[in-house]
């Protein structure tokens, strides 16, 4: 999977192109703003992010505890499952998946964390956006 070297560095630039759509007079609501916003699992030790400029979903994992991030998203309807993004590396690098999602379907994302070969504990609450 590809590294970033920190992917809130594309957050800034997201938030920065935001403002000047709004300002342009583009009015956006927030179910079809750039991004889904950083989301974080309990306790911080996972977060994670869609952007709709790049298409990439990212994880980062923010604590050496033994536990990697993941992102998981699916459809906002009926749950269907679209893609997990993991990073097993807390070096405040992140990895991210660039998955086919379609313009008028709401999908739903959470960040959580895992231990290879378990299911993913600790998990956010799932938030819905639009692609």
């Amino acid at each position: 999977m590809p590294r970033l070297i920190n992917p809130r560095v594309r957050a800034g630039a997201i938030v920065a192109a935001a403002t000047v759509a709004l300002a342009g007079g583009l009015a956006a609501s927030p179910a079809s703003a750039n991004s889904s916003g950083w989301w974080t699992s309990p306790g911080k030790r996972a977060e994670g992010f869609y952007n709709s400029l790049t298409g990439r979903v990212y994880a980062n994992d923010l604590k050496k505890d033994g536990y990697s991030a993941i992102t998981q998203v699916r459809t906002a309807n009926k749950g269907y499952f679209v893609v997990d993004v993991r990073d097993k590396l807390a070096n405040n690098g992140g990895s991210w998946d660039t998955p086919t999602l379609y313009s008028g379907v709401r999908f739903k994302m959470r960040v959580c964390v895992y231990k290879t070969g378990h299911k993913p504990t600790q998990c956010g609450a799932w938030h819905e956006f639009d692609k």
